[in-house]
């Protein structure tokens, strides 16, 4: 990389960050974004391309172990470099490991790695925020650090539902609801942009509460569904989790059949 990030990253008009998700419709996504674009694509983005990508773009990859080895193996790379046949801008990786109590001793130095040209530690720079014992997405992760290190970029997030789909997988050490209330605090406080989401919460009932029992501010009925919503959200990702273990052979099974008889 020739130039720091947050450098590289105020040359463009926008960035856009791209889930690994379902809901992605590429060709959607760029036409709706202004021309100078920089997209951020992450190491499994083979699940929402499927051809070269010639816009200007970035990869993003996880890193464990303290920032000596990358999450996702050598097939995953390839896979994902082929879509960049003209070369990327730059290869960034992220260090987020589960959530400490907050009281825990923080880091006194970011962490690097000789991996990659750059590397964002978010334990790091958030340390002590994240839900104790979760581990933040990569996506989440490298949108909060953005927000950030860049307050004027013009961010976006495409396909960051927070919602399981058909196809991929949600894992359960991500805190899905701590997450998406922070993403929607920022678009409400028109930080970022979000494209890909699908029909949101009414919040029509939440008012029919407010209205027959005033003595309940909207603060607190906020604060209660939340609160509501997240045990709910927990027990669902859990039982979520086991439907998807129980079904993986059948689905893998039915997924070779469909393969050879297209």
């Amino acid at each position: 990389m020739t130039m720091p990030l947050p450098e590289m990253l105020r040359a463009y008009d926008a960035v856009a960050l791209i889930a690994n998700s379902e809901s992605v419709v590429i060709d959607e996504i760029v036409a709706a974004l202004p021309a100078r674009t920089l997209y951020v694509f992450f190491t499994g983005c083979a699940k929402v391309l499927n051809g070269p990508f010639p816009h200007d773009a970035i990869l993003c990859h996880r890193l464990v172990a303290g920032g000596t080895r990358f999450l996702k193996s050598q097939k995953h790379f390839d896979r994902a470099h082929s879509f960049f046949p003209q070369g990327l801008k730059a290869e960034v990786g992220l260090l987020a490991e589960r959530g400490a109590a907050s009281d825990a001793v923080t880091r006194q130095a970011p962490r690097a790695s000789a991996l990659v040209a750059e590397t964002i530690d978010f334990d790091h720079v958030f340390a002590g925020f994240y839900p104790e014992g979760r581990m933040p997405t990569t996506g989440f992760a490298l949108a909060l650090w953005l927000i950030e290190a860049m307050p004027q970029a013009r961010i976006y997030l495409c396909g960051f539902t927070g919602v399981a789909g058909a196809q991929f997988n949600m894992y359960v050490e991500h805190d899905w609801t701590f997450e998406q209330t922070l993403l929607s605090l920022f678009e409400q406080s028109g930080r970022l942009s979000r494209l890909g989401q699908g029909a949101g919460l009414s919040t029509d009932s939440f008012a029919r509460i407010h209205s027959r029992f005033p003595e309940f501010g909207e603060g607190k009925i906020a604060l209660a569904a939340a609160q509501s919503l997240a045990n709910r959200f927990t027990g669902m990702e859990r039982q979520m989790a086991k439907l998807w273990a129980m079904t993986k052979m059948r689905r893998n099974i039915r997924a070779f059949f469909k393969r050879i008889f297209k």
